[in-house]
């Protein structure tokens, strides 16, 4: 068994216009490195697990175990009550576009990744973490409070060259909002080589080799 690491950094932005932000000029040490604005309110930090060097003599990767850790304290600036912020953590076996408007990442907010209506299907999407932050009196708006989490994915073994990982931040903060830090991530990926009878190797490669071709990136 084989345990993968890597990280999305931590995320600070102020708003600079009504539901629009930018990253903080004055960013913590270690943020906003690898994000990408993908509207006013959203934004996107991606990366991948190289599985190239990991199977030998046509083994399959099997993932055994995934999660993904948090690296420290959300906090809002001049917050409201009401205000929140979604995060969505994913790992697929195809890249998806990570552009301005993208569709592929703002409707997995409404239908899910991996769900009907998103632009991927079960087997596309091998783990997603999705988790509501709110504020809250208590902490007199500054540090937010977990809401609601929620988790799905396939875990299906893959013949492809690559994992990839998306952290996407959905803002709902109103106009009194100045800024917001999200947290650094680890994602963590356990996985196993087992060799496969050839005909099912060779349908498998088949398959990974079907998906990517829509979008790949390599």
């Amino acid at each position: 068994m084989k345990t993968l690491v890597k990280y999305h950094t931590a995320l600070d932005i102020d708003q600079t216009s009504s539901n629009d932000y930018d990253l903080a000029s004055t960013a913590l040490f270690g943020s906003n490195g690898g994000w990408t604005k993908i509207a006013g309110q959203v934004w996107c930090s991606d990366t991948y697990f190289d599985l190239a060097g990991l199977a030998v003599d046509d083994e399959t990767i099997f993932p055994v175990g995934i999660t993904c850790q948090t690296g420290g304290l959300w906090e809002f600036a001049n917050a409201a009550p009401g205000d929140n912020v979604v995060v969505l953590d994913v790992m697929t076996s195809v890249p998806v576009d990570v552009v301005l408007g993208s569709t592929d990442i703002v409707n997995w907010l409404n239908v899910g990744a991996g769900f009907p209506g998103s632009t991927l299907n079960f087997e596309h999407v091998l783990y997603m973490r999705g988790q509501r932050w709110g504020t809250d009196t208590t902490t007199n708006m500054v540090f937010p409070l977990k809401a609601d989490e929620w988790q799905s994915g396939s875990m299906m073994p893959t013949a492809s060259d690559r994992i990839y990982l998306y952290r996407v931040v959905y803002v709902s903060l109103g106009a009194t909002a100045s800024s917001i830090i999200v947290p650094s991530a680890r994602a963590v990926l356990q996985v196993e080589n087992k060799a496969e009878p050839d005909h099912e190797y060779i349908m498998r490669l088949k398959r990974s080799y079907d998906l990517q071709q829509s979008s790949d990136v390599d």
